[in-house]
């Protein structure tokens, strides 16, 4: 459930042709997770022994015999039907969107890593995921259907100082609180079954989910430092991820929906392509006669009064 926009350069050359040691040791310091070092491996293996199913705008790539057939026609129909609904939702075609009315193109892949976007167009999810129920389809389209024109993530600047720049200005919590938004709204409006990789329980839940993980978690300031802010949560890109994303995304989630509520979908989605610019501060505010501090305190204390 990640987005290679707050990441780093992916490994996609065929889809764009296309604990304690020791006695007395120190705990091991966080190492940094590589979940998109295989696209193109993934991408090799399912485009010579996979087959592709096609819908309206939608490609999925599965292992033969790894998926039912019936179920895998069912689900690209079901897909693609939540697909339209979800650019519906957005109010695209826009002519910033980088994918265009190109189809979005999902591996379903083997082996155990982080679903996630690749800012080409492809999606990668593990099979693990999809036979589970816990894949988030919508959620990492979504990541594909905000991408701007490049350069739009940090990784995508030439210049390692300006990527450097880029990324300290980067909301991470609004580049997945919206596709978290957009994809469960679209999946309450369709009955398309969209993986609660956190156990969230969607949006009429968010709320005090987030409340109640921040209130248990003790890298609550951390966490909260990154909503309704800049720069990236490092942590959730290490192997400590499993401590702060389950609140992050929660939260991020939460806020975003709060400031939906306040100023409208289109609205925060016009504001998307301004990132790079950083214009999408003032548009937020501008609408909704505030502050995001503003916002993110009243946020708050709404939350804090949400019952479990």
């Amino acid at each position: 459930m990640a987005s290679a926009y707050s990441s780093r350069p992916l490994a996609l050359a065929c889809v764009l042709a296309l604990g304690s040691g020791a006695l007395g040791a120190q705990t091991p310091a966080p190492a940094p997770l590589n979940w998109d070092g295989d696209d193109s491996a993934h991408v090799a293996f399912l485009t010579t022994h996979g087959r592709a199913y096609t819908g309206a705008q939608v490609i999925v790539w599965a292992p033969p015999d790894s998926l039912d057939a019936k179920w895998l026609a069912a689900f690209v129909d079901s897909l693609a039907t939540s697909l339209a609904a979800l650019r519906r939702l957005m109010g695209a075609p826009y002519t910033w969107q980088r994918i265009g009315q190109h189809p979005v193109t999902f591996y379903l892949s083997p082996g155990r890593f982080v679903s996630h976007a690749s800012g080409v167009g492809a999606v990668f999810i593990s099979l693990t995921r999809v036979r589970s129920g816990s894949a988030p389809y919508l959620h990492e389209a979504s990541h594909e259907l905000l991408a701007g024109p490049a350069p739009f993530a940090p990784y995508e600047y030439a210049d390692s100082a300006e990527s450097e720049r880029a990324a300290a200005r980067y909301p991470l919590w609004l580049s997945e609180g919206l596709p978290d938004y957009l994809a469960q709204a679209t999946a309450s409006a369709t009955g398309f079954h969209e993986g609660d990789v956190f156990g969230i329980g969607g949006l009429v839940k968010v709320d005090s989910t987030c409340a109640a993980r921040l209130a248990a978690s003790p890298r609550r300031a951390e966490i909260l430092e990154k909503i309704a802010s800049v720069g990236r949560l490092e942590a959730l890109f290490t192997t400590d991820r499993a401590q702060v994303a389950p609140v992050f995304y929660a939260c991020s989630q939460s806020f975003t929906k709060y400031v939906v509520d306040r100023v409208g979908i289109r609205t925060v989605v016009a504001a998307f392509p301004h990132i790079p610019a950083g214009t999408w501060v003032t548009d937020l505010e501008a609408a909704a006669g505030t502050s995001l501090k503003g916002m993110r305190s009243a946020w708050l204390e709404a939350i804090s009064k949400r019952k479990p």
